[in-house]
């Protein structure tokens, strides 16, 4: 796989996506200017419910960010093939230690890019947050790259698993300060290390999650009002 700079295809999506999101669902992104860094790498991680959630994430981040996605979306449908490339996504077999996609990860975070993860692996039926897989503490901890949550409210809402359309939904996206993860890069145990970073993050995703549905339900009490 190559190294790409950001493309047009992808800064028109992306802008599409923000129009959608203020005028079809409303949205507010709160720690963005804070938290995100405006050069250099980090590693943005986030809970995932939805379809919605790669295009929201894209949408609330004025920086290219370099997608981990399943290697079948790449597979299949051309067009959407096509699409997930042009978003800047790249493939990554799930169940397995994927050595072609973590070498394309470190090569991207050596150039300076954002990733893009979404650590449970896969979409939550219900709406709450699963447990982490274990690859975005191996990149993080390698790496060295920050890692800065977030937390979505209204994805779920908006477009649930198996849901066949749409519907309005206000929307928050909520960044977070950065990890504390350096004494764990030079721990001698690996494999704890690892764990307590997964655990970190998934605090820390967890308490965005709840921060975000929290603004979410004022907006409406309030919009009622």
């Amino acid at each position: 796989m190559r190294i790409f700079d950001p493309n047009p295809v992808y800064v028109l999506i992306c802008n599409a996506f923000r129009v959608f999101f203020r005028v079809y669902g409303t949205w507010m992104v709160r720690g963005y200017d804070e938290y995100v860094p405006k050069s250099g790498p980090a590693i943005i991680i986030s809970n995932h419910t939805s379809y919605v959630d790669p295009p929201l994430m894209g949408g609330a981040i004025r920086r290219p960010v370099a997608y981990m996605a399943r290697h079948d979306l790449f597979t299949g449908n051309k067009l959407l093939a096509w699409v997930c490339k042009k978003l800047e996504s790249y493939p990554v077999k799930q169940g397995t230690v994927d050595r072609e996609a973590l070498r394309y990860t470190y090569d991207k975070i050596d150039a300076g890019w954002l990733i893009g993860m979404f650590p449970e692996g896969r979409r939550s039926e219900d709406g709450r947050l699963q447990e982490f897989q274990p690859g975005l503490a191996m990149i993080a901890l390698k790496s060295r790259a920050p890692v800065i949550p977030c937390g979505f409210a209204g994805t779920h809402e908006m477009l649930p698993r198996h849901a066949k359309g749409l519907k309005r939904s206000h929307i928050e996206v909520h960044f977070g300060p950065p990890l504390q993860v350096a004494d764990l890069y030079d721990s001698d145990d690996r494999r704890a290390a690892m764990e307590e970073l997964t655990r970190r993050a998934h605090v820390e995703v967890s308490r965005l999650m709840f921060e975000a549905q929290e603004a979410r339900a004022k907006w409406y009490a309030d919009k009622n009002h």
